[in-house]
């Protein structure tokens, strides 16, 4: 499903549906009509429990956790994510969703700070196998990427559209062939840091995109050929 208000929502669409991704897109919603479309995906969408991913990306404005509807109402990120975890969409248990989210996150700035050296860190992977039953959290299998990390401005440039949602596809259509989505994940992060920053009062300020990972596998965007 493709949520959008803003101009990156068309490339957004094209992208997902290269591939391979039955895209539903959205525009310029009123609370209730949000209310709706979520409540039609998680009740009523046809075989919703025969697809391997679940992807909803939305192109808002927001603050503070919400997502600003066009009617002047809010709506709640967490409220909207609880509609799609094991307790509530049977269909989708034990499958990847992954959200993605422009949107700002609050008022405050990301200063731009100096390093001199790239920051390593270790790269370890723990597995553990059971032959017996097994149960997972309602909460398991999201994977919710924010275009800005909690409380900080998400910045747009009226051209080309949001740092986070033109760098977000860059990196799917250079790499979905041979990553997962958080190794790409990274990528985006670097590239949004290090590429962009906005002139505010004389300082220069950045963004950093934040990612919440509960998966319980890896993910990776399949496509055999060329984006």
């Amino acid at each position: 499903a493709v949520v959008s208000t803003q101009s990156t929502g068309d490339a957004t669409e094209k992208l997902f549906k290269k591939l391979g991704f039955d895209v539903e897109p959205q525009e310029n919603l009123t609370r209730t009509q949000l209310d709706d479309v979520l409540s039609m995906i998680v009740n009523d969408f046809p075989a919703l429990d025969e697809y391997n991913c679940f992807v909803a990306v939305f192109l808002s404005h927001g603050e503070n956790e919400v997502l600003n509807c066009v009617d002047g109402k809010d709506k709640k990120i967490d409220d909207i994510i609880d509609l799609f975890k094991g307790d509530s969409c049977k269909a989708l248990r034990g499958i990847p969703k992954w959200f993605i989210i422009q949107a700002c996150r609050g008022k405050s700035f990301n200063t731009e700070v100096l390093i001199d050296h790239d920051a390593k860190g270790d790269d370890n992977d723990i597995e553990q196998q059971s032959s017996k039953p097994i149960s997972i959290p309602a909460c398991a299998d999201f994977y919710i990427s924010y275009a800005t990390a909690p409380g900080y401005y998400s910045f747009r440039n009226t051209k080309d559209g949001s740092w986070f949602i033109q760098c977000l596809l860059e990196v799917i259509q250079q790499y979905a062939r041979y990553e997962d989505i958080n190794t790409m994940m990274t990528r985006v992060n670097r590239k949004v840091a290090l590429g962009f920053h906005h002139n505010f009062a004389g300082e220069y300020v950045k963004q950093m995109p934040y990612h919440v990972n509960m998966l319980t596998g890896s993910l990776q965007l399949h496509t055999k050929t060329r984006l």
